[in-house]
């Protein structure tokens, strides 16, 4: 039986007209997202009896390994600007993630909550996502002179303002 906070979650799907794929056997919901830069993947996970929703992004863009250090770099940096969430870089893999973990006290559960966790996600990897592509497309001998701390002072990358 799925718990209160699932359907929750997926109320808050359909009520925002959020496509979504459940998986079986487990209170998870896939979905893929188009923002301002990239195709957002996104991963919503929930353990119902804690009152844990757990969603992940994912950047579409594969770190290589001979890059990883400079991407390291950025989402520390970047991690500590940050009021909720974080990123992350599964080393292995060289795959990108954001994670917004939320813990809900018991139910009703607002809408509203869940679906700015999800509006986080996406927006803090569609915002890192240019950032990442910089330190990608730079060729690996001029890693070395790559300026992580002056790439993310361009402004240039940044998604506009969204409009009031």
């Amino acid at each position: 039986m799925p718990s209160a906070l699932y359907n929750a979650t997926l109320s808050t799907f359909k009520a925002q007209g959020w496509t979504y794929r459940p998986v079986a056997g487990i209170e998870v919901l896939e979905a893929d997202f188009e923002a301002h830069h990239t195709k957002v993947p996104l991963h919503v996970q929930i353990h119902g009896e804690s009152g844990i929703a757990s969603v992940v992004s994912r950047c579409t863009l594969q770190v290589p390994n001979t890059h990883r250090l400079q991407v390291s770099e950025l989402l520390m940096r970047t991690n500590k600007e940050l009021n909720i969430g974080n990123f992350e870089l599964d080393w292995d893999s060289g795959v990108v993630m954001f994670r917004v973990t939320n813990i809900f006290a018991a139910g009703p559960y607002e809408e509203r909550v869940i679906a700015s966790l999800v509006h986080t996600s996406i927006g803090e990897m569609d915002r890192l996502t240019p950032f990442l592509g910089e330190i990608c497309k730079t060729p690996k001998g001029e890693l070395l002179f790559l300026k992580v701390s002056d790439l993310m002072k361009r402004e240039d990358l940044l998604p506009p303002a969204p409009e009031s």
